[in-house]
């Protein structure tokens, strides 16, 4: 997902030039930097409308979005390298970039017929803002991951949206872009060490290493707010991101109080998984050895009262007996510590399971955990 960048070094011979009036031939078009933008094609093939349908709380959500052919076949065919006539910080040239993918004047008549969509779910489901954000979250999360080996160039949305897959960087200003066009205080947060890009959000007491956005992992479903511990390729987060803020919303996200209680329980759950889970084959091992035992010396004791043997039978009657009550009293306390481990499991896969339903989820686990 790394931007691909072409840098103007001609600057160097700009004193060798100037009189001969090519100022502008060597520093660009009067401008610091030229950034991906989308010209429609003249001709293009139709284009069928995107389809969609994907979990949301406790239904599946479903919606067409027209796609222009024009413009497809423009984004497609664009140039996807950053040009730059001039020495500019990394933070400068890289928002100049990212906001190139979205907001190019070309993607506004897909955004909002993408936006009149998710604008009839939240109608027919009365949905609030948090609520509305986690709409559209967990539509670009269900958007297959392409890694970016595959993926390639950064796409501009609409071909994500047209390819119904992506990689971080693309599913992130597909979601930065959906967001920013509904008023609320976005950017996108750019991991330059680990090539990873993710979606941050304005919240309260939640902010990700400092930055004042909660975060929002695109790659997958997951709750806003939770970081993952590692990326799908064993990549851990580590380095602070450059924030590329989007757009001028002033709406965040208010239920980051929600998705840390459940990240805390699963982490909990977690964390009693791993510690107990020695001490559950252990005693299940200790069991299986206290059973065979057990075995062992009925079948002795039925041997002596088959051959007669009732006085050798009888007296070890008591010694089988109190190896049975410690046998079942064992075993109590093995279905005790089991119902516990497994409840943990529950919780563990109960929180895993439908991430599209933060709500439904945060409820469940209220009452479970």
């Amino acid at each position: 997902m790394e931007p691909h960048i072409r840098v103007a070094v001609c600057i160097l011979f700009l004193a060798l030039i100037l009189g001969a009036g090519c100022l502008e031939a060597v520093l660009g078009p009067g401008v610091p930097a030229e950034y991906p933008h989308i010209i429609p094609a003249e001709q293009a093939a139709s284009v069928q409308p995107a389809t969609f349908s994907y979990p949301f709380m406790k239904d599946a959500v479903s919606f067409s979005v027209p796609l222009d052919p024009a413009v497809c076949e423009g984004a497609r065919n664009a140039d996807k390298n950053a040009h730059l006539y001039e020495d500019l910080e990394d933070e400068e040239w890289l928002a100049g970039y990212y906001r190139a993918f979205v907001f190019d004047a070309h993607l506004d008549a897909f955004f909002a017929d993408l936006g009149d969509a998710f604008a009839s779910v939240r109608a027919a489901r009365s949905l609030d803002d948090d609520e509305y954000l986690e709409l559209m979250a967990v539509f670009v999360q269900s958007l297959p991951y392409e890694s970016s080996e595959v993926a390639g160039d950064p796409k501009f949305p609409i071909e994500t949206v047209a390819d119904g897959r992506g990689d971080c960087d693309d599913k992130s200003i597909l979601l930065a872009g959906l967001l920013a066009r509904e008023g609320y205080d976005v950017a996108l947060l750019f991991f330059e060490p680990e090539k990873h890009m993710a979606v941050g959000v304005r919240a309260d007491r939640c902010s990700y290493s400092a930055t004042g956005y909660a975060f929002i992992e695109t790659t997958n479903v997951s709750f806003v707010g939770v970081v993952p511990s590692e990326m799908d390729n064993g990549v851990v987060l580590s380095s602070d991101p450059i924030v590329i803020r989007v757009g001028e919303g002033t709406k965040g996200y208010g239920k980051c109080d929600q998705t840390a209680y459940i990240d805390a329980a699963l982490h909990n759950a977690l964390d009693a998984i791993e510690s107990m889970t020695p001490e559950i084959e252990r005693a299940n091992r200790q069991l299986e050895a206290s059973y065979e035992a057990l075995e062992q010396l009925r079948t002795r004791m039925d041997t002596l009262a088959a051959s007669g043997k009732i006085g050798e039978y009888n007296r070890l009657v008591p010694t089988y007996n109190q190896q049975v009550q410690e046998y079942n009293a064992q075993l109590d306390e093995f279905a005790e510590r089991q119902d516990e481990y497994n409840r943990y499991i529950e919780v563990y896969n109960y929180i895993l399971t439908p991430q599209h339903d933060r709500a439904g989820t945060y409820a469940w686990v209220r009452e479970h955990a």
